[in-house]
């Protein structure tokens, strides 16, 4: 009889000094959910209003030992720490970095670990079940101050809501739980400046670095990677990620072929490309026909050497110019020649809005275009 199975049940549990397990609890919530109630403790159990308690003790007929356990309730609900869950988010997250290099991992876990840490300290909360609307409130509130007093970017704060979402959301997936996430972040991003960050160099101000006396007395890598993101519009990253048979001097038309492989991972899908090589850019890769072995596992440390070298010596016209701007000039400058669309598309690495058909531009038909936005055709 359903009683008689009831009473033994809560005997056992009594005499037992059963611990929390992970993985059983969570079978539990779903054998609970499959005989229609939600799972609660004992406690909690023992409080509810007499028909519902009736009706999970006459589901019993005939139940299993696990279903009584799943429609009364063995113990408390253990405490799900947010640190505990953090350890298990990495786990659980780690398809993402997937052909990433040691460097890629550290910085996609880098801005992950802040937002998490940031949203720790604001709201004191300490265990995932309490997270609640009032937590990514205050989160809000506290972002919004600092960005009303210390002149922080909407943007960056917006960064840290959605690492912070993607958090709880794949470890309360794991764990089972009901986060309401769609509730606790309704109207958290924060309106951004639609202004543009990073401003692009005019092509006679690129001139004017790369021959000044100053960027030629430049550390040689640091004038190389400037002098071949000005001439190909690719990101400083895929410049000093190039291996030496990516570096193709003597084909017919020479050019770098940026590609990703295990353990360097691009961008995105489409920054796979063919970048044909002229002027300024032909210069600095016969300079550096093996890349940039020394920096290739620590892009960072010569781009952060590149941007402060450009800086200190008043190369940016405003603050709103970085290094990244040359790539911003090689697209101005395919868009002044009309340069069609998807040659566009596959010389920046940018996905191509409408559906690819064939192979697409040819390699010559990329070196006619690139011909025509060439700062320069230097005798080498």
């Amino acid at each position: 009889m359903a009683d008689e199975q009831v009473e033994e049940y809560w005997r056992s549990l009594i005499s037992s000094s059963q611990k929390y397990e992970e993985a059983s609890f969570g079978k539990i919530v779903h054998t609970a959910r499959q005989m229609g109630f939600r799972y609660q403790p004992m406690s909690a159990v023992v409080n509810l209003p007499l028909p519902e308690l009736v009706d999970r003790i006459m589901a019993l007929q005939d139940g299993t030992a696990k279903q009584v356990e799943a429609a009364l309730g063995s113990k408390e609900e253990k405490g799900i720490l947010i640190s505990e869950a953090q350890e298990k988010y990495w786990e659980l997250a780690r398809h993402k970095t997937i052909d990433k290099s040691a460097n890629q991992i550290r910085k996609w876990r880098n801005p992950r670990i802040k937002a998490i840490k940031n949203f720790i300290t604001v709201t004191k909360i300490k265990e995932l079940q309490k997270v609640g609307r009032d937590h990514t409130l205050a989160f809000q509130d506290w972002w919004i101050d600092r960005i009303e007093n210390e002149g922080v970017k909407p943007s960056t704060a917006n960064k840290d809501f959605v690492h912070v979402k993607d958090f709880l959301n794949t470890v309360s997936k794991h764990f089972k739980l009901d986060l309401k996430l769609q509730y606790l972040f309704e109207g958290i991003l924060l309106k951004e400046d639609t202004e543009q960050t990073r401003l692009p160099f005019t092509s006679e101000q690129i001139i004017e670095i790369l021959e000044s006396d100053k960027f030629k007395e430049a550390d040689p890598d640091v004038r190389w990677l400037a002098t071949a993101m000005a001439g190909t519009g690719s990101r400083n990253t895929e410049i000093i990620g190039l291996l030496p048979e990516d570096i193709r001097l003597q084909n017919k038309v020479p050019h770098i072929a940026i590609i990703g492989r295990k353990g360097k991972k691009l961008k995105t899908v489409h920054s796979k490309r063919i970048i044909p090589l002229t002027g300024y850019a032909l210069e600095a890769f016969k300079a550096r026909p093996e890349g940039f072995p020394n920096h290739r596992e620590h892009p960072d440390l010569l781009t952060n050497k590149m941007n402060r070298f450009l800086r200190e010596n008043g190369f940016f016209p405003t603050e709103n110019h970085s290094a990244y701007s040359l790539r911003h000039s090689f697209q101005d400058r395919l868009s002044e020649v009309d340069a069609p669309d998807r040659v566009q598309a596959e010389l920046m690495g940018h996905r191509f809005p409408r559906e690819k058909y064939g192979n697409g531009p040819s390699l010559e038909k990329k070196l006619e275009w690139m011909e025509k936005i060439c700062l320069k055709n230097p005798t080498i």
